[in-house]
């Protein structure tokens, strides 16, 4: 009774606020963990999206490939399709949600690791001016792009870096991009949906 009349005395209560002290910022600590592993889950699942959404608009678009040919601004004819290592060009659809219409597409990675695609529409025949180049993809290294089809002789070709026939359309093209960070790009081979071997057609 004596000593819980006297209360605590001042060492007893200093180890009572270091206590609570220590207790604080280890839970100070593990919040701020936490959020910061929360940022770092929605930085992922936010660049896993951009990935997913870039194969998605590729295979969208390479899929639908057209055998097109078409002048351009400066009365020259347009390849059917250029299939390089960095960079392809081919005619395809919009979707007619985005406002449909026939299109010249080239993606490239263009300075500042940027995947981009440049679109040119078709109408009257002929290409109009290529319009402002859009990002499909930041923070990218490198971009490949391979190629395999049917040869003007009718035989099968293996995977090549550059397609050599641009009045004929591949059958697939195989995407192999490098990114920056831990997200990588899946392997992405896109077969076209219509008759290859076929020549071009003038719009």
């Amino acid at each position: 009774m004596k000593r819980a009349a006297q209360g605590f005395t001042l060492l007893e209560v200093l180890v009572v606020l270091s206590l609570l002290g220590i207790l604080l910022a280890l839970i100070a600590g593990a919040i701020t963990g936490a959020n910061r592993a929360m940022v770092k889950a929605e930085r992922y699942s936010t660049r896993l999206d951009e990935v997913r959404s870039t194969q998605n608009f590729l295979h969208t678009a390479i899929g639908q490939t057209l055998p097109l040919a078409a002048s351009g601004p400066d009365a020259t004819q347009a390849p059917v399709f250029v299939g390089e290592r960095h960079s392809v060009h081919f005619y395809a659809p919009l979707s007619a949600h985005l406002g449909g219409g026939l299109y010249r597409y080239s993606v490239t990675l263009a300075a500042g690791q940027r995947l981009q695609v440049i679109v040119q529409r078709l109408r009257n025949q002929a290409l109009l001016p290529a319009q402002e180049p859009q990002v499909l993809l930041h923070q990218v290294h490198s971009v490949n792009f391979s190629y395999r089809g049917i040869s003007p002789k009718g035989e099968a070709t293996d995977w090549l870096d550059h397609w050599p026939w641009p009045a004929r359309l591949p059958i697939s093209v195989r995407v192999d991009v490098q990114l920056a960070g831990p997200v990588t790009w899946p392997l992405q081979s896109i077969d076209l949906r219509l008759d290859l071997a076929s020549e071009a057609r003038t719009l």
